[in-house]
């Protein structure tokens, strides 16, 4: 049996970049996790009185974009405090994940744009780190490669 080739994501870096030709892409700083929801498809019902074998029928619907889910340590970067400005301006912005797959061999890249949907800092207490969490939804398709 193969040996897997699996990876954790250590040193997946999210990046949120600029509207210049070609992108500039900011890491943001101080990740814990990047939870990517790329797409669902909702399934549409299409049973009629004559659906064979009693058996609903259904056909799949239109891609509804994903979101992506980031939690980190909150330092008060620029990376971070970017995220209310591009939440206020109602920005639409590219980002783009990286991460080392395939026992580090190759990279993962994926790549598309959003929005700010969510933004939380802390708690703030005595004995525990301060965390954020941001939501950006996903607009359009996304792009993965691996090279």
């Amino acid at each position: 049996m193969p040996q897997s080739k699996a990876n954790t994501g250590y040193l997946a870096t999210f990046s949120i970049g600029d509207n210049a030709s070609p992108t500039d892409y900011t890491p943001m700083a101080e990740l814990a996790s990047i939870k990517p929801s790329n797409f669902s498809i909702p399934a549409i019902d299409t049973t009629h009185l004559q659906s064979p074998n009693a058996t609903e029928e259904m056909i799949p619907g239109l891609i509804k974009p994903g979101t992506i889910a980031l939690t980190g340590n909150f330092t008060g970067d620029t990376s971070q405090l970017n995220i209310a400005q591009l939440a206020q301006t109602q920005s639409l912005f590219p980002w783009k994940i990286t991460s080392k797959i395939n026992k580090g061999t190759q990279v993962y890249t994926a790549m598309g744009t959003g929005f700010i949907t969510k933004y939380e800092t802390g708690p703030f207490e005595p004995n525990k780190k301060i965390d954020f969490a941001a939501d950006v939804q996903i607009t359009g398709n996304i792009t993965e490669t691996v090279v």
